[in-house]
């Protein structure tokens, strides 16, 4: 079994798009807009042995927050050239093969990636079956519960280096994926073979 580690990045309504005085609302069925996904693949012996980056061209909110466009670096025009979310999560299903487990930085982008595939029809129920990274780094580091730690302290409480930036699809996956192989150990393993069974 593959661990396909992922992050999304997503475009969001301008906040003053929220004013109740304006006509545009934030879509019902899809609030935050797929714009990049990016993943990690990690074999049984805790290697990275495949990544897989790709941005999404927008169809919900064409005009990008600033806000978003500060905390990534990805540029409108970057996303001119993105392909169809269609394209983009058929390929990412490609890539996770036949005998795969997701595993996610918390439970954001697993609800934001099922709602987008709710907005452009597609299936979903495959996201759902996934293991919450931060909450075993969180174990593993001694905090309560309801301290949920961010990516970047995370890496710093493991001392491992931050390389490439943070806020960018393939750079937090990988980053993600070095913390699971560092957290991995016999109590990961049995909660592992637990959402297995699932399958």
């Amino acid at each position: 079994m593959d661990y396909i580690v992922y992050d999304t990045e997503f475009s969001q309504p301008q906040p003053k798009l929220y004013n109740p005085n304006s006509r545009f609302r934030p879509n019902p069925i899809c609030p935050f807009e797929v714009i990049e996904i990016g993943a990690a693949k990690v074999n049984e012996n805790l290697e990275i042995i495949d990544t897989f980056s790709r941005l999404v061209k927008p169809v919900i909110y064409r005009r990008m927050s600033p806000i978003v466009i500060r905390k990534t670096g990805i540029k409108p025009k970057f996303l001119e050239d993105g392909d169809s979310f269609t394209d983009v999560i058929t390929d990412f299903r490609e890539f996770c093969g036949d005998d795969f487990l997701l595993c996610t930085w918390s439970t954001n982008d697993v609800e934001i990636l099922q709602k987008n595939c709710v907005f452009h029809k597609l299936p979903y129920e495959w996201i759902g079956n996934y293991y919450d990274i931060q909450r075993r780094c969180t174990r593993v580091l001694g905090l309560p519960k309801n301290q949920a730690i961010g990516l970047k302290n995370a890496l710093k409480a493991l001392n491992i280096e931050v390389d490439g930036r943070l806020h960018r699809a393939l750079d937090d996956a990988i980053h993600t994926a070095k913390v699971f192989i560092e957290v991995f150990n016999d109590e990961t393993k049995e909660q592992l073979e637990k959402l297995e069974i699932k399958l």
